[in-house]
């Protein structure tokens, strides 16, 4: 039977499991190629300058400079790929983990207002459906699985879609949860009233790939700050509804 006091412990974890992943993180790996790789064509051009004879010779310090340049170049792009595969793998943790936290504190509710007398039927319902839909993803494969030669690039975008899917349909369900729950409480005179505010929109992974496709990438940038910016407001609505909530509980 669950206590108000495991409810609090599950809502305790979300400091762990709920991670607000900065919207500047998943640029970087971009913002690191870039500026290495023009630093590298700079670092060429002085070199052919001055075997052209524009410059009369080279010291010590700058022949070092130049013939350094592509190691340090090799490794500014393994460091932007490795910032990339961590990028991905939290994507789908956190994913893993919100998910999990939340399926425990539905049902501790769901089995603590049925341990009060309420009538939670709705609430099975719906905490079943949610056991059968949200399974968890292994974030290291799918970290990793951008490197699959040939098909890299196209089970990455699939990576796209499920996050941005599974992360509309668990806020549906959730909504669902939340409405039958503050029906479930008015009937005895509890007040949990609840509005979302920035709801996760249904966003079309075709139309996205399409138009990511026709900018020439452009438009891919957008993608991946749907992917962080998503799953952040979703993380912040769910820290003022639970609060909300526990107030009411604490008071049957």
């Amino acid at each position: 039977m669950a206590t108000i006091d495991q409810i609090e412990e599950y809502v305790r974890k979300r400091e762990f499991t709920d991670y607000i992943m900065p919207l500047w993180l998943p640029f970087l790996p971009l913002i690191i190629v870039l500026s290495s790789f023009f630093w590298f064509m700079i670092i060429l051009y002085l070199h052919d300058q001055s075997l052209n004879g524009y410059r009369v010779e080279l010291s010590g310090r700058e022949d070092a400079v130049i013939y350094s340049a592509l190691p340090i170049y090799v490794i500014l792009v393994i460091l932007a790929t490795a910032i990339n595969v961590y990028v991905v793998y939290k994507w789908v943790w956190r994913r893993n983990e919100h998910f999990k936290r939340q399926k425990l504190l539905f049902n501790s509710i769901k089995d603590f207002l049925k341990s009060k007398g309420f009538d939670v039927a709705r609430l099975e319902s719906i905490c079943m459906e949610i056991d059968v839909e949200e399974n968890v993803k292994n974030a290291v494969l799918w970290a990793l699985i951008q490197f699959v030669p040939y098909i890299g690039g196209f089970l990455l975008i699939y990576v796209y879609h499920f996050l941005n899917k599974d992360f509309y349909r668990h806020e549906r369900r959730e909504d669902h949860f939340l409405g039958a729950l503050s029906s479930i409480l008015a009937r005895r005179g509890f007040d949990f009233s609840y509005t979302r505010y920035n709801p996760i929109p249904d966003r079309s992974t075709i139309l996205y790939f399409v138009l990511s496709l026709i900018t020439f990438g452009l438009f891919g940038l957008y993608w991946v700050y749907t992917l962080t910016k998503d799953p952040n407001e979703h993380f912040i609505e769910h820290r003022r509804w639970e609060d909300q909530l526990l107030n009411v509980l604490r008071r049957l």
